[in-house]
């Protein structure tokens, strides 16, 4: 009897500690099996709706675009040392504001040991047949949002340089001689032609860093371009200073612990914070990320316009016109002080007015591209297009001050000749557009007549000289 009675207690205490872990596991099974059913209804929905090749287009987009996103290390940290993660990686600096951490590398992107996006390093000393071009600005120069180094503006620079001397190999006749003839007539004819570019291993070098304004890229040229020995200096920019506030130098690293960046400051952060990871796998973490956690999100960076919204930008605008003139002067006294270092050195300078969506016809944006117009809102654009050409007009009378120093290129105005899309977002461009970009560049380049082949002039015959005697 009393066996019994104890055995009975013995099952009783065990199933009381089995009580919590089973309830436990129910909790777990439960919360899953309610997962898989919100997961499965979610892919439902996207499916009959339609969206499912969007979404996956968007996983696509937003995988590249977090390549992009830069995380501010600390000082100290050895910008030689390489990383193994994706994250495009910046130090703080007291030269340049910040500048990118060298050899770094990542499946859309690769930054040499200087913390330029060039695949190679650079020596200091210029070998004798190659051609430096530095290409400096921000992150459109840069290459925002490009899938690779090959499909930025400086690699398609490059391409179409190289592929002129191999035209001018090819087909010589087409271009100036080497040694005009004497002969006034005929001197006239081939005068008429193009000029050859200089011969040389063209290496057009991309020095731009995402966020840069012309305050950065002066200290940048003083500091660290001007060492390398450059051919040309081409500068993209022109957006980022409309969009600074006149009381600021330059852009700065924006002020936040390193050591807190990734660190979760609210539910709804550490919520994205868990979810990350499956986002790109889960179509119901992907719509609870896209829609509901990423509006709650607060801009911790509101100092940066770099990882401003885009229903945000039109705060950045100039406040009136004595603001606006204010910018415009400031980029304007930068942009004198890069050309005295450049013609100090011997170096011509070309100018260019970065793409802005707004510039662009609005019968030919793609949807995608409205879609972005929308975000923008109507005060944006209609002041935009007031504005930007202010800045525009300032720099081309700069270029008219000093013509054989200085050439500038406006590239705000997208002509049909554009493809169509052409913007990721209110600046940034596609591989096409970028490729666009590169060839207006050529051309600005070639015309430039330090950059051109100058022919020699034949000296007349004996024959000749007997005759007119």
């Amino acid at each position: 009897m009393f066996k019994s009675r104890a055995r009975e207690r013995r099952i009783f205490t065990n199933r009381k500690r089995m009580r919590p872990r089973s309830s436990l596991f129910s909790v777990i099974a439960s919360f899953m099996l309610v997962f898989l059913v919100l997961e499965l209804l979610t892919r439902i929905f996207v499916d009959l709706s339609g969206d499912r090749s969007q979404f996956a287009r968007a996983n696509t987009k937003s995988d590249i675009i977090d390549a992009y996103k830069l995380k501010f290390v600390k000082q100290e940290v050895d910008g030689d040392r390489a990383y193994q993660d994706t994250t495009l990686k910046a130090k703080p600096s007291l030269s340049v504001g910040y500048q990118l951490l060298g050899s770094q590398e990542n499946e859309h992107w690769q930054i040499n040991s200087a913390g330029f996006r060039d695949r190679e390093n650079i020596p200091l000393a210029k070998p004798q047949d190659e051609i430096r071009i530095f290409l400096l600005g921000g992150s459109t120069a840069f290459g925002y949002g490009s899938p690779s180094n090959q499909a930025t503006i400086s690699e398609y620079l490059e391409q179409r340089l190289q592929k002129r001397l191999e035209q001018q190999k090819v087909s010589p006749q087409l271009y100036k001689p080497d040694i005009l003839p004497f002969d006034k007539v005929e001197k006239q004819k081939y005068l008429a032609k193009p000029s050859k570019i200089k011969s040389g291993n063209y290496r057009v070098v991309n020095a731009a860093v995402p966020g840069y304004a012309s305050g950065n890229e002066l200290a940048q040229v003083a500091l660290q371009i001007l060492k390398y020995k450059p051919d040309l200096i081409v500068i993209l920019d022109g957006y980022e200073d409309f969009m600074l506030t006149s009381d600021r130098e330059a852009v700065q690293s924006p002020q936040i612990n390193p050591d807190e960046q990734n660190q979760p400051t609210s539910f709804v952060d550490y919520v994205s914070h868990v979810i990350e990871p499956i986002e790109n796998k889960s179509y119901l973490a992907k719509v609870a990320q896209d829609k509901w956690l990423n509006n709650k999100q607060k801009n911790d960076k509101q100092d940066f316009v770099l990882y401003e919204k885009t229903s945000n930008l039109v705060h950045y605008l100039p406040p009136n016109k004595e603001e606006l003139q204010k910018r415009v002067d400031l980029y304007i006294d930068r942009q004198k002080q890069i050309l005295s270092l450049s013609a100090a050195a011997r170096i011509p300078l070309v100018v260019a007015m970065q793409p802005e969506i707004t510039g662009r016809n609005p019968s030919q944006l793609t949807d995608a591209e409205g879609k972005i117009a929308t975000d923008l809102g109507r005060t944006y654009i209609k002041q935009v297009r007031n504005s930007y050409p202010t800045l525009i007009e300032a720099t081309q009378q700069l270029a008219k001050a000093f013509p054989k120093n200085i050439k500038v290129l406006d590239l705000y105005q997208l002509t049909e000749k554009y493809p169509s899309p052409s913007f990721i977002d209110p600046i940034h461009l596609n591989e096409a557009a970028n490729q666009k970009v590169a060839e207006q560049l050529y051309y600005a380049i070639s015309s430039l007549p330090k950059m051109q082949l100058v022919p020699t002039e034949a000296k007349p015959s004996k024959a000749v000289y007997r005759k007119s005697y």
